[in-house]
């Protein structure tokens, strides 16, 4: 029993440890962040006089185990469709689209990994950065409704970053780190090729669902390869969104059970 209560206290001692680091030392790029400032500066150049190229696909990923949405999100999605109808391709992915898509994308992934996650969430948040590495767009979950067309949104982050090939953006997560609830991504990002490439790296039993869920594929997985990643080696760009961006000009939440109260579908 003690020698139990040992490798337990051990464990978690590591993982504070390697925390602590990652969120203190060696990161290999500035952050990097897209603000209200930005918003209106460069819509109302798009007004005027509109020079950027695109780089960003208009298309919208969702998520859910089969075609009918649950009544719970009809409001939420239906802002999404509404506000983004003319301008965005909108896909919704059941888990059956899920697994024809993974394993024919990332067939060794598929089966050496992906198969192999003990919760369905694992598997949807890593289809969220093979679906975006794959075919780029905007991912967004079901619980968040959206105020406006993201379309200023990507216009802003491709006039921001105008000679970048690579285009990618995050919502910036309390005390630290980003979500991976809603992701904006260029196709072939190479931060997303990263991202898939260690899915097996970390894919270990964390001895908790939640931490499990959370390194393996979650928020804290997402947070650490892009703290690592250099901006600076490629033509790739990362935008960290700030909360005001977010949360009051794009996209209002629905409230939800957290991760840690409520199934690991």
């Amino acid at each position: 029993m003690r020698c139990r209560t040992y490798i337990h206290r051990s464990f978690y001692g590591a993982i504070l440890i390697f925390l602590i680091y990652f969120i203190f030392f060696r990161r290999r790029s500035t952050r990097v962040f897209l603000t209200e400032a930005h918003i209106n500066q460069f819509t109302r150049q798009t007004l005027t006089n509109s020079t950027s190229h695109r780089r960003i696909p208009r298309i919208i990923h969702q998520t859910w185990k089969i075609r009918q949405v649950p009544e719970r999100w009809n409001r939420t999605v239906e802002s999404v469709r509404q506000y983004n109808d003319h301008q965005f391709e909108y896909r919704l992915w059941t888990d059956e689209d899920i697994h024809q898509f993974v394993h024919q994308e990332e067939p060794y992934l598929y089966e050496h990994t992906f198969l192999k996650y003990p919760f369905d969430i694992q598997r949807i948040d890593a289809f969220r950065y093979i679906v975006l590495h794959r075919l780029g767009g905007i991912y967004i979950d079901m619980d968040n409704g959206c105020y406006q067309s993201f379309e200023s949104l990507l216009n802003t982050l491709e006039a921001l970053d105008s000679q970048s090939i690579h285009l990618a953006a995050f919502p910036r997560t309390a005390p630290v780190g980003i979500s991976n609830g809603f992701m904006i991504s260029t196709k072939n990002h190479p931060l997303f090729r990263m991202l898939i490439s260690h899915l097996s790296i970390f894919n270990h039993n964390y001895l908790i669902g939640y931490l499990t869920v959370m390194m393996t594929a979650g928020p804290t997985y997402l947070s650490i390869n892009e703290f690592y990643f250099d901006t600076t080696s490629e033509s790739a760009a990362i935008r960290i969104l700030d909360e005001i961006v977010y949360s009051s000009i794009y996209t209002w939440h629905t409230p939800v059970i957290s991760l840690q109260n409520k199934p690991l579908r």
